[in-house]
């Protein structure tokens, strides 16, 4: 009996082939960008900015982020002339979740943060703009009473979590907007988060405190500062620094849940702009018998179809968990929003 292919193999030797057939064709292409790409090393910023604004192209970054993206442009330009397809890493649409949740100004390593704020940003990726937006605030049941850190650092009064619908309720108006979208079942789509927590930490926190299974559409995420790290060659940088970065401005109020989410948005669409691959790099494993049991681990780009069985025989997970939770991102975990 001959052995069944599998589809995804089947395609990928498809690929094989026609990269074999264009190789000789490719190569040359290839080594002209490559060429480009040492010329454009050597400029200094001035020269980049020169040369961005002859060709009409946004002129805002670091000499870094400005490099990449007239590399960007320019192998754009090269591989459609030369009729070869460039593979576009990116979803039609994503959601940008940044929640607020109670806090102290010092939180003992086992402070049950509840989230008071539940904001989401979409983002087209064909209109390249923020298209919808949802915002609601959550009472919180542990500690009901906010901490004046957590209003002075959120801006969220008592009267208004007082006022507000319990988890469970926003959890299902937020799906139901989803859905309203058309998300997850006309479109694929995916959520972005600032960093491991929003999912790993305060959502499963959140579910284990109001009862509640772990939703489905938080399983896998895309944590930005790894995609924006990967993309523009820099450190692993915090909201305001991947801003800085760009040389854009923080617009809003930092730590409004709604803003951030927001910014992060914008910081999302220059990098498609620019020619990012944006997909999938996080996950969280519940354990099927017992969901407090977790583990969140990074999805490398060879598995972003894979089921967690398979990755979890490649690798070691308690290196990847302390990937996750490490580094300088931790630096900006101490306010819990």
């Amino acid at each position: 009996m001959a052995e069944k292919v599998d589809p995804e193999e089947k395609k990928e030797m498809k690929n094989e082939k026609m990269d074999l057939k264009n190789s000789a064709f490719s190569d040359a292409v290839y080594k002209e960008l490559s060429r480009i790409n040492g010329r454009i090393n050597q400029m200094n910023k001035p020269a980049v900015i020169s040369k961005l604004k002859h060709l009409k192209l946004n002129t805002e970054g670091t000499c870094e982020v400005l490099k990449k993206r007239l590399k960007t442009y320019y192998k754009k330009q090269k591989l459609s002339s030369a009729q070869i397809l460039a593979a576009a890493n990116l979803l039609p649409f994503y959601v940008i979740v940044d929640f607020e949740a109670t806090c102290q100004e010092v939180n003992a390593p086992d402070y049950p943060h509840e989230i008071i704020e539940f904001p989401a940003v979409l983002v087209n990726t064909e209109l390249q703009k923020i298209v919808d937006h949802f915002q609601a605030y959550c009472q919180p049941v542990v500690n009901p009473t906010l901490s004046p850190f957590c209003k002075q650092l959120t801006g969220i009064e008592q009267e208004q979590v007082d006022a507000a619908d319990l988890f469970p309720k926003v959890l299902n108006d937020f799906e139901a907007w989803l859905r309203k979208n058309n998300l997850g079942t006309k479109y694929k789509y995916a959520i972005v988060t600032d960093g491991p927590w929003d999912m790993g930490r305060f959502l499963y926190g959140q579910c284990k405190i109001s009862g509640i299974p772990y939703p489905q559409f938080a399983k896998k995420w895309i944590n930005i500062r790894k995609t924006f790290s990967n993309f523009y060659k820099s450190k692993r940088f915090c909201l305001r620094l991947m801003l800085e970065h760009l040389e854009l401005e923080f617009e809003g109020r930092p730590h409004c849940g709604l803003d951030d989410a927001t910014n992060i948005a914008r910081i999302l669409l220059r990098m498609i702009n620019d020619g990012a691959s944006v997909q999938f790099n996080e996950r969280i494993h519940l354990s099927r018998h017992d969901q407090s049991d977790k583990t969140v681990v990074p999805i490398l780009p060879s598995e972003q179809n894979v089921t967690f069985a398979t990755v979890k025989h490649q690798r070691n997970l308690r290196n990847y968990n302390k990937e996750i939770f490490q580094d300088s991102d931790e630096e900006e975990m101490g306010d819990a929003g």
